[in-house]
């Protein structure tokens, strides 16, 4: 009996462990050892416990899911960093999902892939997967639903048994390198097709018209490729429409009406709805390589397709565009939450019934062509956080906002309209708002920072400044809200008033820019004591007097000062020196008496100090080389005296520094960027500039002096080459003034709208010339002007006068060096031959160079 017992033991225990040692393992087990084993790094340790099974215990995997048969139906695994798709995936012949996304994969996918009959859903976006996709079969993947190749590397043509399956709903193959057509043709099957997301790839030829026969398609994304043609107005007979993005493409001809018929249209997106033309790429959502708009549509928006009342989004900056706006009927039905049609050609006044869209948070109708009056109220500008017409011509005064009753709803993000679609979570709708109303969510407990932008600038408003404050219902206590307020380049006049912003106090920041108007008076105390939240304040020229209030001071978080080219007068405020963000201090061009504040060198982030062109007298302080983030220093064109202090050569970051027109003496300081000798000149006793540079920005040229000579020979020396110079710089601007002439025999070019007389002759010249007229017009020949070097020096830019644009070309005097008497007198006949004012006898640019060419050999 004992021993009957130890044998049933014995093989109860064999029984238990038989599937360990069972050579016909399950074909799933072993495709999932073999996917583990072709992952390359695994950090978070996801796949550890993929080791020990039996016949069901691998259904208990991380990331695995089985069926009732114990055969494996779903995968989805993400957070590795790098493998590949091995051929065995394609044995679980059961597979219903199978998700890879974010891993980091590369190589080819799988042909046995095609195994797979069973799938519904196919993940692979997020990795780095590339060639052709291996499905061209519409009878391999009947079941298949949901196809995410997105933000791979996939090339050769799109997949059309894939894209155009009979039951596929979502497609996304966007951000790959796929290339060719849209395969849809007469023969294709997207009745099912609910959302196709093609953008950022190298597509080209034309929106094939079949797609109106995509009857359920509900999104439509076909931006940043190669297309071409018209918009196809079969488009308007997908019924079910709700988002149309064709931006970044080449397309044209004009916006088909037939869109109109697109009743639940809700965003239409005509061109790049990422480009913010702020000049920087951080934080871009596209690849540098999809960047660009070449769009351009004829004729105008159809007025049908403005008024949908399902419209929520409509995008279309630098479309081309041109017409009036509807002048009436939009209604309180109007869904509008964002439009956008800056840089355009639309023309006419901006309508009233605009207003009735209670919603909109987001107008931009910027650099137009649209004139007449604009009714503030009506459009209820305090419940927008984004509103733009700068650049226009619109006229009028700006009654003052009144308080609105805003709907929260206009602050929110745009929720997206594809919940409806199960397992589809596209928050297409969320990236224009956020982005261009310039959201950010930041700092902790969830708090929100919203910054609201109203600009009005470039226009021609009038009257008085009103009083502007924003809706109630943007202040939250978890919400942070900034203000940005532009009025510049108009006709405001009057005084600037104590209270520009009623919500002033509830603001996180305040920027206010109120420069180029016609505003008078001082500016009182009461406008920087009762709104400290101001970071920029800028009413550069204008008409303002009086003196500089010290309550400046007070305001910590102000970064940029911009009182330049007014009438103030009195003191610089020792206060100013508080102002420890302070980066950019713009007063020059006024009457500001005194001395520069010591305190001014407690500035520690200041990049900028211009308070040039006033009557500042004293020295310079010493304490200003504390200011070591200084940039650009401006110091020219006051009653200054003393010595420049030495300790401005320890300002490493230090560009530009100018001290002409002063009365300082000593020696220039040895800077680390040397200034051009020009920002020393007009200080009769100080050092000459050649001591350091000889006459910057021409190259340096060492002059030996021979100590043997007599004190007599060195006088006439100093004499001679005193001279040499003074004869050569005449001349260097005498040869620029010619080679302008030369240069523009056959037109002007039209620069910014500017209109340029064509200079013929010498003596037509319409305006007087001076070196100072040339040093102020190239800011010291500032390499902000520079527009080249060549072998013969220097060419420079130089709006002489709003109708006089020259080039003005600086000789080096290295080219000089020897024989100077000789080669001054070949550079005068050159310059004496392009007076002629016989066009046979004048020479060519041409000849020019080339008789400069043989006087330099």
């Amino acid at each position: 009996m004992a021993l009957i017992f130890h044998l049933l033991q014995f093989l109860l225990f064999i029984t238990h462990h038989a599937n360990a040692f069972n050579p016909f393992i399950p074909t799933d087990a072993l495709s999932l050892l073999s996917f583990k084993n072709s992952v390359s790094s695994d950090p978070l340790n996801l796949l550890s416990g993929w080791t020990h099974f039996s016949s069901s215990t691998f259904c208990s995997w991380y990331g695995v899911t089985c069926g009732g048969d114990g055969r494996v139906t779903s995968l989805n695994v993400t957070g590795l960093h790098g493998g590949e798709l091995t051929a065995s995936i394609g044995d679980m012949s059961e597979l219903r999902v199978l998700s890879v996304a974010g891993n980091m994969f590369s190589g080819k996918i799988p042909v046995s892939l095609l195994n797979l009959r069973e799938l519904e859903v196919l993940e692979l976006q997020g990795n780095n997967f590339s060639g052709k996709v291996p499905f061209f079969k519409m009878s391999c993947f009947e079941k298949l639903k949901l196809v995410n190749l997105s933000g791979n590397a996939f090339s050769d043509t799109l997949p059309n048994g894939l894209v155009f399956s009979r039951n596929v709903k979502i497609v996304d193959l966007s951000s790959n390198q796929f290339s060719g057509s849209i395969p849809l043709n007469d023969s294709s099957s997207c009745d099912s097709l609910k959302y196709l997301k093609l953008s950022n790839n190298f597509l080209k030829g034309e929106i094939p018209p079949q797609i109106g026969k995509c009857r359920n398609l509900r999104t439509l994304l076909v931006d940043g490729n190669i297309l071409e043609g018209e918009i196809p107005y079969e488009i308007g007979n997908i019924v079910e429409l709700r988002v149309l993005d064709v931006s970044r493409n080449s397309l044209t001809g004009g916006i088909p009406i037939q869109l109109a018929n697109c009743l639940k249209l809700s965003v239409l997106v005509l061109t790049d709805l990422f480009d913010d033309r702020g000049g920087s790429d951080e934080g871009s959502l596209v690849d540098d390589r999809f960047r660009g708009e070449f769009n351009a549509f004829v004729g105008n928006i159809p007025h049908e397709v403005l008024l949908l009342s399902s419209l929520r989004v409509l995008w279309a900056p630098r479309a081309n565009l041109h017409g009036r706006l509807p002048p009436a009927g939009w209604t309180d039905s109007c869904s509008l939450r964002v439009l956008n049609l800056a840089d355009n050609y639309v023309t006419g006044s901006v309508p009233e019934s605009l207003g009735m869209c209670k919603n909109l948070t987001f107008l931009d109708l910027s650099s137009n062509n649209l004139v007449g009056y604009i009714t503030l109220h009506q459009l209820r500008v305090p419940c927008m956080t984004y509103f733009n017409v700068s650049r226009n011509n619109i006229s009028g005064m700006l009654p003052g906002f009144r308080k609105e009753r805003c709907k929260l709803s206009s602050v929110v993000a745009l929720e997206p309209v594809f919940l409806e679609l199960e397992g589809l979570n596209d928050a297409y709708l969320n990236i224009p708002v956020l982005r261009f109303q310039q959201n950010a969510f930041i700092g902790s407990g969830f708090e929100e920072t919203i910054v609201v932008s109203h600009d009005f600038s470039w226009n021609s408003f009038a009257g008085s400044l009103p009083l502007f404050f924003l809706g109630d219902y943007l202040f939250t206590p978890t919400r942070n809200v900034s203000y940005m307020l532009s009025l510049n380049n108009n006709k405001f006049n009057g005084t600037i008033p104590y209270r520009l912003v009623s919500n002033c106090n509830d603001l996180k920041t305040l920027s206010v820019n109120l420069s180029a108007n016609q505003l008078s008076g001082e500016i009182s105390q009461e406008l920087f004591l009762g709104c400290l939240q101001l970071t920029d304040f800028e009413a550069a020229y204008n008409q303002i007097d009086g003196s500089i209030v010290p309550s400046i001071g007070e305001l910590a978080l102000l970064q940029r000062l911009d009182l330049s080219g007014n009438k103030l007068s009195g003191a610089l405020p020792n206060e100013l020196g508080n102002l420890k963000n302070m980066k950019w201090m713009l007063l020059g061009g006024n009457n500001l008496t005194g001395e520069i504040p010591y305190q001014f060198g407690g500035l520690s982030s200041l990049v900028v100090l211009n308070v040039s062109h006033n009557a500042l007298i004293g020295t310079i302080p010493t304490t200003l080389t504390n200011a070591t983030s200084l940039e650009i220093l401006l110091l020219n064109h006051n009653n200054l005296s003393g010595e420049i202090p030495l300790s401005v050569s320890a300002l490493s970051k230090l560009v530009q520094l100018n001290v002409s027109f002063n009365n300082l003496s000593g020696h220039i300081p040895h800077l680390q960027h040397p200034s051009d000798c020009d920002s020393y000149i007009g200080n009769k006793n100080l050092h000459s500039c050649s001591d350091i540079y000889f006459d910057p920005p021409y190259n340096s040229v060492p002059i030996a002096v021979n100590n043997s000579h007599s004190r007599r020979g060195r006088k006439v020396k100093t004499v001679v080459i005193a001279l040499a110079i003074s004869a050569f710089v005449a001349l260097c601007i005498l040869l620029g003034i010619v080679l302008v002439i030369c240069f523009r025999r056959s037109k002007i070019t039209r620069i910014s709208s500017i209109r340029r007389q064509e200079v013929v002759t010498f003596q037509i010249v319409p305006i007087e010339l001076s070196y100072d007229s040339l040093v102020t017009a190239t800011g010291n020949f500032s390499i902000r002007y520079l527009i080249g070097t060549g072998g013969f020096g220097s060419t420079y830019k130089a709006e002489l006068s709003p109708d006089f644009l020259v080039a003005i070309k600086r000789l080096s005097i290295a080219l000089w060096e020897s024989g100077p008497k000789e080669k001054l007198m070949g550079l005068l006949k050159i310059a004496l031959t392009c007076t002629e004012e016989t066009l046979s006898i004048r020479p060519s640019m041409k000849i020019v160079l080339e008789k400069l060419k043989q006087l330099k050999s």
